[in-house]
């Protein structure tokens, strides 16, 4: 989604899974207008410089509930 973080999700959650308003509000907040996202998601940390997937760090873990709460 970010530099700070990112959204994965379920490939086969549209077959599986009611739409899940928060984490399409969230994608839509940056810029992923396409579709609605389906079922649970896991959000974590930006990639590295190498596209390894990164923890969350407080100061993020903050930013996304501060953003999440102003949906």
């Amino acid at each position: 989604m970010t530099r700070q973080w990112d959204m994965w999700i379920d490939d086969e959650g549209l077959y599986n899974h009611p739409v899940n308003p928060a984490a399409t509000a969230l994608a839509r907040r940056f810029g992923f207008t396409h579709q609605p996202y389906h079922g649970p998601v896991l959000l974590t940390g930006g990639p590295d410089t190498e596209g390894n997937t990164l923890p969350l760090l407080r100061q993020q873990l903050i930013g996304l509930l501060l953003t999440l709460e102003d949906l």
